[in-house]
């Protein structure tokens, strides 16, 4: 168990709303009602997603670095950190 930084990529929505995914997790995902909320819901969804393939003994992947993530128009890269101690 330990604390980690992740980049996470925020995609605007229609309505202020944001979808957040974790390029170096597969299946890392979440969302949110403004930019508040959506990196609430990120820092929770990576603390979830990482203590479970903790438990499981998973490797973890190490973060790539915010400038080589792959960007769409309009999106943009948040590092997320989180404490799976807690």
């Amino acid at each position: 168990m330990a604390k980690y930084v992740y980049p996470a990529v925020f995609s605007p929505e229609e309505e202020g709303q944001y979808s957040v995914f974790f390029p170096d997790l597969d299946g890392c995902y979440t969302c949110g009602d403004s930019l508040q909320d959506a990196i609430i819901m990120a820092e929770d969804v990576l603390a979830f997603y990482l203590y479970d393939e903790e438990a499981a003994g998973n490797r973890i992947p190490e973060p790539s670095k915010a400038s080589d993530v792959q960007l769409e128009e309009g999106e943009f890269v948040n590092h997320i950190a989180c404490d799976t101690i807690e």
